[in-house]
């Protein structure tokens, strides 16, 4: 392993188990788990987490990971003779996975978060959210959860302060109804046929495990600072948005899922900050000018604004990363990725 796949791997690896408690530990004692997309930021972090239960607790969690386009050649190398985990490169719309297995907890983290790939896959969108989860439900032991990667993009059409409660009024006629709606099938067919379950509605996580082609705006802003002599921004500057940092998500989601079933729960920041903010600190980060073009994402919303209190309030729990320190460590480990 080279020194730069070293780097990565102990950014990944540096988890801090501190916020989570032996309760909530001992609750992931010998489960067997399923992770799809388990290649995305929020599956690799994820699979990072429980392999530091397993490394730090010793409490044998087994780990079925799914991807479809690639995984990061370290994790895999990592990973080889670990006999707590398995990968599966498999693309989950077109062939089921073995039901011969099954598992206590699923993951369901697969499907394409940024919207260029959601929009340009459409169709794949819409059986990841439909039948691959009535596929997956079936890998599930009786008494086993599934947990739902969903969308705070449900709330698409509102411009006032969303909670759990509230839905979008967007029609199918909308750029990235593809994703909306079918996000909104998955919740739909967990809430009325399943009777252990979680829905998270996740909103901007970022952090390292993102990937090079990541093209949600704040990693596309991160990898011109880094790539480009200048910081090209497409849109307004005054767009409002609620990044959350992949640790805070992990920690939310763990924590919650331990102590629940059959809730939604938004996973996002509730410190609302401008693009043009964010590009400030990228800019100080990489000493690099900012350039500004007026063009955007077709669909692209100008305001999000959800409530997060619901969670926080459940778990008892304060966002730790601030922005500043969420774009640093994002920085870092785009620097490395990049060289």
């Amino acid at each position: 392993m080279t020194q730069k796949e070293l780097k990565l791997l102990n950014i990944l690896r540096s988890f801090s188990l501190s916020k989570i408690k032996k309760n909530e530990i001992n609750y992931f004692k010998n489960k067997r788990i399923l992770i799809t997309g388990v290649s995305g930021i929020i599956g690799v972090n994820l699979l990072f987490f429980f392999n530091a239960l397993n490394e730090k607790k010793n409490i044998r969690i087994h780990i079925d990971g799914t991807y479809h386009t690639s995984l990061f050649t370290f994790v895999k190398n990592f990973f080889k003779k670990n006999r707590l985990i398995k990968f599966k490169k498999i693309d989950l719309t077109k062939k089921k996975i073995s039901h011969k297995k099954k598992y206590d907890l699923i993951f369901h983290c697969a499907g394409y978060g940024q919207p260029s790939k959601f929009i340009k896959y459409s169709k794949s969108t819409y059986k990841l959210n439909s039948k691959t989860i009535m596929d997956l439900e079936k890998s599930l032991k009786n008494n086993g959860k599934f947990i739902y990667m969903s969308t705070t993009e449900i709330y698409s059409g509102n411009n006032y302060l969303c909670d759990e409660n509230d839905i979008g009024n967007t029609t199918p006629t909308h750029p990235r109804s593809s994703y909306i709606d079918s996000k909104r099938f998955g919740e739909s067919y967990l809430i009325n046929c399943k009777h252990d379950f979680m829905i998270y509605r996740v909103c901007l996580t970022f952090g390292p495990g993102a990937k090079l082609n990541d093209e949600r705006i704040l990693n596309l802003l991160l990898l011109r600072s880094i790539q480009n002599k200048k910081i090209d921004i497409y849109g307004g500057l005054n767009q409002v948005r609620s990044n959350l940092f992949i640790s805070d998500a992990i920690n939310m989601i763990i924590k919650s899922t331990v102590k629940f079933k059959n809730e939604i729960f938004n996973i996002n920041n509730h410190n609302m900050t401008t693009v043009g903010k964010m590009v400030k600190i990228i800019s100080t980060l990489s000493n690099k000018k900012i350039k500004k073009h007026k063009n955007f994402l077709k669909g692209s919303p100008k305001v999000i604004r959800i409530s997060n209190k619901k969670i926080l309030k459940a778990i008892n729990y304060k966002i730790l990363t601030d922005l500043k320190n969420g774009l640093n460590k994002t920085y870092n480990w785009y620097l490395n990725l990049v060289n």
